[in-house]
């Protein structure tokens, strides 16, 4: 009986010890994600209201098949230029720090280190934004993760979510304005299956865009992704110049998303319509 009541006691204090070290635990994290959210100048709710509703749900993973690249309008080679010229330059769309964490961190969950690689899959998502009316520049404020990889391609299984997206789009008073998607590991570029999905969303508004990430050219000099339009009637893709809406040190983007990742212990900060 003494014996008994002894390892009562130890289950006791090892109860209690395991509540305050998750009280501590989920104290770290928040006080992290605020400084995340202080550094890149953003609103205290953009990124912790959807961290409090990270669900455990695992979700299957399918082999990826590479794609190929397909003919694409002719680019001149980009020049290395100091901060002041390269601000000179006149930007075709702006993307928001919020978008690109978001669509960095969806693109990871599924190809990660702790994934065996033939495993690693693509993402998909749509792009929500504004027009500046005064001079017609696209601004990305919002990505919305939506589904990852099939056999051939990531792509949106059940339409309802994009009933949904619209939904939540349209209380933000944005519209949607292109989708993005991710090829990890083999670089930014449109497959012919991407220029078939662009050619509908470009249908449908000929100013929708499509972007691109390889969460693996993240390094510290680029942001691993670029956004593109198509041509429908030369059947080729462009991309397009464009700027970071919000205050993002590029160099230091990768250890944002690694100092990210342990705090959500592998699990993506944002989440699929399926997973809510």
């Amino acid at each position: 009986m003494v014996i008994s009541s002894m390892d009562e006691n130890e289950s006791g204090k090892n109860s209690i010890k395991d509540k305050i070290k998750r009280k501590i635990k989920e104290k770290i994290k928040q006080e992290l994600l605020d400084e995340i959210c202080e550094e890149l100048a953003l609103e205290e709710d953009e990124l912790t209201e959807e961290i409090s509703s990270i669900l455990t749900k695992k979700s299957s993973h399918k082999p990826i098949i590479k794609l190929t690249k397909i003919p694409t309008a002719e680019i001149a080679e980009k020049k290395e230029v100091d901060i002041q010229e390269e601000e000179k330059i006149n930007k075709e769309i702006y993307i928001s720090v919020k978008a690109i964490l978001k669509i960095a961190s969806h693109a990871l969950k599924y190809a990660n280190s702790k994934i065996l690689r033939e495993k690693w899959v693509e993402v998909i998502g749509l792009l929500a934004g504004k027009i500046d009316r005064n001079n017609g520049v696209l601004h990305i404020e919002d990505a919305y993760p939506m589904g990852h990889g099939t056999a051939v391609y990531a792509e949106i299984k059940d339409y309802k979510n994009y009933a949904r997206a619209f939904q939540d789009i349209r209380k933000q008073r944005l519209f949607i304005c292109g989708w993005y998607h991710s090829h990890p590991s083999y670089g930014c570029f449109l497959s012919s299956e991407d220029m078939g999905t662009q050619t509908r969303y470009q249908k449908l508004w000929d100013k929708s865009v499509a972007l691109v990430i390889d969460p693996y050219q993240i390094d510290g000099k680029s942001t691993g992704f670029e956004i593109y339009k198509a041509d429908l009637r030369t059947r080729t893709w462009y991309p397009l110049v464009y700027g970071i809406k919000g205050s993002l040190d590029i160099k230091m983007l990768p250890e944002i998303l690694k100092f990210m990742d342990p705090i959500i212990e592998g699990k993506a900060v944002y989440l699929e319509y399926d997973e809510e």
